[in-house]
């Protein structure tokens, strides 16, 4: 059986996968019908020789996916890592502007009730002195 025909670039899809297995299978299926020729026999030779190179191979599918694996893995931990980097940096921004931004927040609704109270008295001083024919200042 030919190794996956993408290598060790990329992790072989579901479908690949499958197919290469039940290629294996079909191969091991043929030698194992040769294996049972009479003692002895050539052909009994050549199955088992056969045998051992699938396995060899199967082992070296393995290894390849498992290296694949292994990339993708150390690959999604370092952007990962970047990622949580980032998003760090972003919400130390955020605090900062946030602070920054917190004279501009509305007041309070008791800062204006006082603020309110305080224009109200105004405006009745203002009329008082207005009636009284003027005010003295102070």
């Amino acid at each position: 059986m030919s190794p996956f025909p993408n290598g060790a670039q990329r992790f072989p899809t579901v479908q690949e996968v499958d197919a290469w297995l039940l290629g294996t299978q079909e191969r091991r299926a043929q030698l194992h019908c040769h294996a049972a020729s009479p003692l002895g026999s050539a052909e009994r030779q050549e199955a088992f020789t056969a045998m051992s190179d699938l396995l060899l191979e199967a082992f070296e599918e393995i290894r390849i996916m498992s290296e694949v694996t292994r990339e993708e893995s150390q690959e999604s931990r370092r952007k990962s890592a970047n990622l949580r980097t980032h998003s760090h940096q972003l919400i130390e921004r955020g605090k900062t502007l946030a602070g920054r931004m917190e004279q501009f927040a509305a007041p309070s609704s008791e800062a204006i009730h006082q603020a309110e109270s305080r224009m109200l008295e105004i405006f009745k001083n203002g009329l008082k002195c207005k009636e009284q024919d003027g005010c003295s200042s102070g």
